[in-house]
């Protein structure tokens, strides 16, 4: 039986040898094919709006629950913070067309603060990739907004990999993951419901 955690683990593993992942951006771009539009637009910003709402309530619900200490609760602290600003840069960016919040399910991965840091991790280096494959099918002005959004994503990610005594930056560039692999490693995350 397939877990959030195996879940997500094992599409880590897909999306490189190390253990690269990313934010979910477009379900419809193929940047070999597609040409930025605003249309296309909304849909990506949209689905990074969901991740964003994932990060943000992972991150609340971690801190009322795992008891964290020492820098792992600053760094969920601060990323949290992060993640609601997000949300809001975001939605300003969509307008009337940003989408609901989601109702949210991390089942054991915000219990204790091993599941948390191996959870968060996975999830800041999926969002990273998400944004990354993604980044080809935006018109120059959604591209700003996420380039202003991944560099921070980028930041978490080295943060919880060092707190986890992982190389907090072990690629000279970001590996290319194709969007639909991380699509689908974050829908089997079980987290939106």
């Amino acid at each position: 039986m397939m877990t959030r955690k195996t879940v997500l683990e094992a599409g880590a593993v897909a999306l490189g040898g190390a253990l690269v992942a990313g934010v979910v951006l477009g379900e419809h771009a193929d940047p070999a094919i597609s040409q930025p539009s605003a249309k296309q637009d909304g849909e990506i910003l949209n689905f990074a709006l969901l991740l964003e709402y994932v990060q943000a309530g992972f991150y609340t619900e971690a801190l009322q629950r795992a008891k964290l200490t020492g820098e792992l609760a600053d760094f969920a602290r601060t990323a949290a913070a992060h993640e609601e600003s997000h949300i809001e840069l975001l939605k300003t960016a969509l307008g009337s067309a940003a989408r609901k919040p989601p109702t949210l399910d991390f089942g054991d991965d915000t219990a204790d603060e091993e599941r948390f840091s191996l959870a968060a991790f996975k999830l800041e280096d999926l969002g990273v990739a998400a944004y990354t494959a993604q980044a080809p099918n935006l018109t120059t002005d959604s591209l700003r907004a996420a380039a202003r959004i991944v560099s921070v994503e980028s930041r978490h990610a080295a943060w919880i990999r060092d707190l986890r005594g992982m190389n907090p930056a072990p690629d000279a560039a970001e590996p290319a993951v194709d969007a639909q692999r991380v699509i689908d490693t974050f829908k089997g995350s079980g987290y939106v419901q």
